[in-house]
C-alpha cells in the first residue's frame, strides 16, 4: 500500500519501506487503475493484497490486506472499492 507524508509518499512493499517525493494525486495517474485504488484521501492499496472487507460498529469500514494491516475505507471511496471488489474473492466480515 502506499501512504501520504506531507509531500512524500510510503510505499510499502514486500515488508519494506520506500520513500517517493511527489502527490498521491500525481502518483494515481500513473498507476493501473484495475489494479490500485485510493481508498482513502491519503492512501491507495493493490487491490491483489485486499484479503477482506469490514464494516466496523460505528459505520467506518477497514481493509485487510494479505500482510495482516488494516487500512481504513474513507466513505468517499467505499462505493468504488466494493464495486471493484464485488470481481474477486474477497471475504466480507460482519461488523462485530
Amino acid at each position: 500500500w502506499i501512504d501520504a507524508a506531507g509531500d512524500y509518499m510510503c510505499v510499502h512493499a514486500e515488508g519494506d519501506t520506500h520513500i517517493l517525493r511527489g502527490t498521491m494525486k500525481e502518483l494515481e495517474g500513473i498507476l493501473d487503475p484495475r489494479m490500485f485504488q485510493r481508498v482513502h484521501r491519503s492512501t491507495i492499496v493493490n487491490l491483489r493484497f485486499v484479503k477482506s472487507l469490514r464494516a466496523h460498529m460505528n459505520g467506518e469500514y477497514f481493509l485487510t490486506l494479505d500482510g495482516g494491516q488494516e487500512l481504513k475505507l474513507s466513505r468517499t471511496y467505499r462505493d468504488k472499492i466494493e464495486l471493484f471488489l464485488g470481481n474477486s474473492p474477497v471475504q466480507r466480515g460482519a461488523a462485530p
